[in-house]
């Protein structure tokens, strides 16, 4: 049994012109408009605060073993209370004194 594939079709060459206005910054080969409208479920205060504390000192990740029953718990807290586990985090950190 022999099976066949055609061959992918090759993108065209980019002229001479579109490359030049690609590297002026143009808009070359975009050509989409959409832009994704996500909404962040941060609310202002706290995503104010915490780009202001990004920029005053770098981050660096932590990670840490629970038993799956507590994480369990502490997501799904989160969930309910339409919180960021990361946030809840900081704000348990900040409230014992930075300790």
């Amino acid at each position: 049994m022999n099976k066949t594939f055609a061959q992918a079709p090759k993108p065209k060459p980019l002229s001479a012109e579109v490359i030049s206005a690609f590297e002026r910054g143009g808009a070359g080969q975009d050509t989409q408009t959409h832009i994704s409208q996500k909404p962040d479920k941060r609310e202002p205060a706290k995503m104010a605060e915490g780009k202001a504390a990004e920029k005053a000192e770098p981050t660096r990740r932590l990670s840490i073993d629970l038993p799956q029953s507590l994480h369990r718990r502490f997501k799904t807290a989160c969930a309910k209370a339409d919180k960021i586990m990361n946030d809840e985090v900081e704000l348990h950190q900040a409230s014992n004194g930075g300790a």
